[in-house]
């Protein structure tokens, strides 16, 4: 999965090497006049990248992977404003926005119809150079390190604006369920307490279970053993479990007129009774990670709570192993990959 790339320019040689679904020697992209070129440093593995893999987003290969990368800008284009060379940066993988239609104008950019996704090209998270749009791309606060903050920039990103959501009808101090609590769920456990909402973590896994107390949550339960009678029910469910017997849950464990947060994404037909929702007025609510104003809070909120991901270091050269062990639910946290 891994290629070195030579490309010469000026008379120079330069080498980047990339991490892609099969080997290809790749150049060093051009930045154009309102892009950003971002050597990275750090990048997380998420499982939207695993989706990516195994072909249910529509990614054709070759395509470099990888969407929470965190870097230095080392070139700016001349009509960027607002980020400079030697800034310390996030980004998300969306580029090539109108930033005149209505989604772009609302802060919405990552829905304008003109973008280009960040896991269709050979330059993604897990290629050494990657360019990034200033739209998609905020700075890096102090007191998060480049492997802590990687995660944040889709997994914590996403938590937390499910938590924003939850928070437009639901005051903090009541009770919330957050089904899955794996890299995302940990995270949303993290940024609810910080909320100040009560949470009960559900999982099939003992690990995640009590990686989410250590997060916050002030009851875990295991759903392999779960009774019917012995749920209690929510104003708000949030799924961030992409399987689906994981939604069949919610619909049980949230409350009339309630809210089922809808995060993870399943690869199998969803088996609940949606007479039950309209019966008893429950709601589905998407959430497609953030805005850039989303990713700026979320950050800035991690550095001053303290919410630091749970992460293992690796060599971008581990990177088959790493998806090899999260397609086999062996990791809690993230994996987060390092480019030295």
């Amino acid at each position: 999965m891994s290629s070195t790339a030579t490309v010469t320019q000026n008379g120079s040689a330069k080498t980047m090497k990339s991490q892609i679904v099969v080997k290809q020697d790749v150049p060093i992209p051009t930045p154009g006049p309102n892009d950003l070129l971002v050597k990275l440093s750090a990048s997380s593995l998420c499982m939207s990248d695993m989706a990516a893999y195994a072909g249910h987003l529509g990614e054709r290969a070759p395509v470099c992977l990888g969407h929470e990368p965190v870097g230095i800008v080392v070139e700016a284009g001349a009509g960027v404003v607002g980020f400079a060379k030697g800034d310390r940066v996030g980004f998300m993988p969306f580029k090539g926005m109108c930033e005149d239609c209505e989604e772009c104008l609302s802060g919405q950019s990552r829905f304008c119809e003109k973008k280009v996704g960040g896991m269709t090209e050979l330059h993604g998270g897990f290629s050494e150079y990657a360019i990034a749009a200033p739209l998609s791309t905020v700075k890096i606060p102090e007191g998060l390190t480049d492997e802590e903050a990687a995660p944040l920039l889709c997994a914590g990103v996403t938590a937390y604006n499910a938590l924003k959501v939850v928070a437009k009808e639901q005051p903090g101090g009541t009770p919330l369920n957050i089904i899955g609590v794996g890299g995302v769920g940990h995270l949303a456990v993290a940024y609810a307490k910080a909320f100040g909402y009560r949470v009960t973590a559900f999982d099939i896994a003992e690990d995640k279970l009590e990686l989410a107390k250590k997060y916050g949550a002030t009851k875990g339960v295991n759903t392999l053993t779960l009774k019917d009678e012995d749920i209690v029910k929510t104003q708000t469910t949030i799924v961030i479990s992409g399987a689906a017997p994981a939604y069949a849950l919610a619909v049980k464990t949230t409350k009339n007129h309630g809210r089922i947060i809808a995060v993870g994404v399943p690869h199998a037909p969803l088996t609940f009774n949606v007479l039950d929702l309209i019966l008893r007025e429950v709601s589905i609510v998407p959430i497609c990670q953030g805005s850039k104003q989303d990713l700026d809070e979320s950050l800035k909120m991690a550095a001053e709570y303290g919410i630091k991901p749970t992460i293992q270091i690796k060599k971008i050269g581990q990177l088959y192993e790493g998806f090899q062990s999260m397609a086999k639910g062996e990791v809690t946290g993230r994996l987060v990959y390092r480019f030295d």
